[in-house]
């Protein structure tokens, strides 16, 4: 028998699936063909489910530490544990530290952060990944939105901004193959080295980190375009715009040959990419999750817009900017919000250092849904920062290199082992994540783990189905009972399928602004000559994978023309960087820019694979986000 569920992973696509039970106790995931964008497909990652579920390395007892050791102990004494860690702060709620990451989203999941909000604890601040793109693109349009992913079809050219569709959204990588055959072409834009060749009819390599360079030159080319049967920017256009002129005059303190420059990328080249955005007909842009992941980042996802702005290519079916949208804009709070609210927030890329330098003390950490220790940069000042505090408690399933430095873990049910409803931050359809499978052990699901506990700190957590049910009727665009969520598995709110239609965008006034500054891009240091990028791997989502997958020395790829990396390809070296040294195999990746070296993310620290360590805390330009690929390293024997 099968029964439909939802991947509540960290990942854009938010798929929909079939969970079938076998007659031999084994379980197979699938797509669900009804749902509108899975389409009956899934990734490598949740068709691995199964496995992931039943490991052997599984954590399915409470455990302790101690004497470096950890113990099982029974429920009752672990949350007993914890209430008495956090009665002992209630005098001083900043002193406990909440973080809730995004490896497990939906309505319920949001139950810790009612719970520490009623506490008054503290929070943070920033992100990972996506603020900085998210905060440019509302910067512009005034709220963050974009077509939905089926205008892709509607499109005369698609022009691939970044994204790798290899690894990351299966969904729309088959989207834009759908397009492909009916006569749609697409143009990639990147470092090089992604897995895009199949997706592609053209493509061009940017120089890591400078994306808004290549986007103004065209910007430049297309304002230079004044004859009558020009394509530059007409009246229809420059009236949406609120600042255009002190746009222009940014962008006049850098010449189209110093822009072209900057990025490495031919004249040609840059008059042909003009032309995917001017020739008749629409032109999609899809905006890669790496762009934003440099210093300036936000400035990168800003220059993009720009460029689709002024070529007329938003507001419009078949074309508009697509980075992402809020994954619960289509859900109401399921919890109340009339809470204290977090009384402290530490800027999370510097997460380690805020920690330490915290006044007052942070005396206890409780981690949930996030495996900080492994995926913020400086990572050793991080694992330092939880080895030193009286209390860590972390909501894990596997021995990871967070749960490593806890006093406390608490084991917590993991995706098809307990209900949630849930958005993407990709597309618009809403998906129940029914539990079909009971958790093993003595593992809870975090609802519960929440409640057991508010109970023993004298609060009440609302019940499970009244914050779905408040989720749904709160709902801005849809219209579905609990009942019905749970019998059809997914809906889609009532939103229309273009954004900013007519170029009327979310500001007060309606109009769009530009960025007013075009800032140089970091250069390396003579002796850290190779910007390092830290990309997904297809098989494993981040840091959800098997120790024994990470067995031998982590692999880096260089371009077979990068002059400081060629003499070490084949062989094992040092990935180094002013913060430290980490033992690498060094292989070639045609293709890819010379000054990029790329390791995938995700290894462990404790097997000595994680990049992390080397990479200093820079924050972006924007959102406050980590700005992982500011990091320039070395190869060294």
């Amino acid at each position: 028998m099968k029964r439909h569920s939802a991947c509540t992973m960290d990942c854009p696509d938010s798929c929909s699936f079939l969970v079938e039970k076998r007659e031999d106790g084994t379980v197979r995931v699938t797509g669900n063909p009804d749902h509108p964008f899975t389409r009956g497909v899934i990734c490598a990652k949740g068709a691995a489910l199964p496995k992931r579920l039943s490991h052997p390395d599984r954590i399915t007892r409470p455990l302790l530490k101690k004497d470096g050791a950890f113990t099982p102990i029974s429920w009752d004494e672990a949350l007993d544990l914890c209430a008495a860690n956090i009665t002992a702060c209630r005098a001083h709620p900043s002193s406990i530290l909440y973080l809730h990451g995004f490896s497990s989203h939906g309505v319920l999941a949001k139950a810790g952060d009612f719970l520490f909000g009623t506490l008054a604890a503290s929070s943070k601040t920033g992100s990972m990944c996506d603020e900085a793109g998210c905060e440019a693109t509302a910067r512009d349009f005034g709220a963050v939105d974009q077509n939905a992913p089926s205008e892709l079809l509607n499109a005369a050219r698609i022009v691939n901004w970044g994204r790798d569709l290899s690894r990351s959204g299966v969904h729309t990588g088959m989207l834009v193959r759908q397009a492909r055959k009916a006569g749609t072409k697409v143009l990639t834009i990147s470092p090089g080295g992604d897995g895009n060749a199949p997706f592609s009819d053209a493509h061009v390599r940017v120089r890591p980190g400078t994306d808004r360079f290549l986007a103004a030159a065209v910007i430049k080319l297309l304002l230079d375009q004044n004859g009558p049967d020009q394509n530059g920017p007409g009246p229809a256009v420059l009236s949406r715009l609120a600042n255009f002129q002190a746009f222009r005059q940014a962008l006049s303190a850098w010449t189209l040959e110093d822009c072209l420059a900057a990025c490495q990328v031919s004249l040609d080249q840059a008059r042909d990419l003009l032309s995917w955005f001017t020739d008749p007909g629409p032109t999609s842009t899809l905006i890669g999750w790496g762009v934003q992941r440099h210093p300036l980042g936000g400035q990168n996802v800003r220059f993009i817009n720009a460029v689709s702005v002024l070529a007329g290519q938003v507001g419009r079916p078949g074309a508009g900017v697509s980075f992402g949208i809020g994954s619960g804009r289509n859900l109401g709070p399921g919890f109340e919000t009339a809470v204290p609210g977090f009384s402290g927030r530490l800027l999370l890329p510097r997460l380690g250092r805020e920690i330490l330098d915290a006044d007052p003390p942070i005396r206890m950490i409780w981690v949930d849904a996030m495996n900080p220790v492994n995926q913020l940069p400086d990572a050793e000042t991080t694992a330092r920062a939880f080895e030193t505090r009286e209390f860590v408690v972390v909501m894990e399933a596997f021995l990871n290199d967070t749960a490593r430095r806890a006093n406390l873990i608490l084991p917590c049910a993991l995706p098809l082992e307990r209900e949630d409803i849930l958005g993407s931050y990709q597309h618009d359809w809403v998906n129940h994540s029914a539990q079909v499978l009971d958790p093993p052990g003595q593992v809870k699901t975090d609802y519960e783990i929440y409640r057991l506990l508010a109970e023993r700190l004298g609060l009440t957590l609302p019940r499970a189905e009244d914050c779905l049910r408040r989720a749904l009727a709160a709902s801005p665009s849809l219209d579905i009972s609990l009942e019905e969520m749970r019998e059809r598995g997914f809906a889609r709110p009532n939103r229309p399928t273009v954004a900013f239609p007519g170029l009327v965008f979310a500001h007060a006034d309606g109009l769009c602004r530009l960025p007013e500054g075009l800032d140089p891009e970091p250069g390396p240091d003579p002796d850290y000559p190779l910007r390092l990028l830290t990309l997904i791997s297809k098989r494993s989502h981040n840091s959800q994978m098997d120790q024994a997958a990470q067995s031998g020395l982590p692999t880096v790829f260089v371009a077979p023309d990068c002059t400081t990396g060629a003499p070490f390809i084949g062989r094992a070296a040092h990935l180094a960087s002013p913060l430290g040294r980490l033992a690498v195999r060094v292989e070639s990746l045609p293709g890819l820019h010379p000054s990029a070296i790329i390791m995938r993310r995700g290894g462990w620290m404790a097997l000595n694979r994680s990049a992390n360590p080397l990479i200093a805390p820079l924050v972006a330009d924007m959102g406050g986000q980590a700005a992982y690929y500011g990091q320039y390293v070395c190869l060294e024997a």
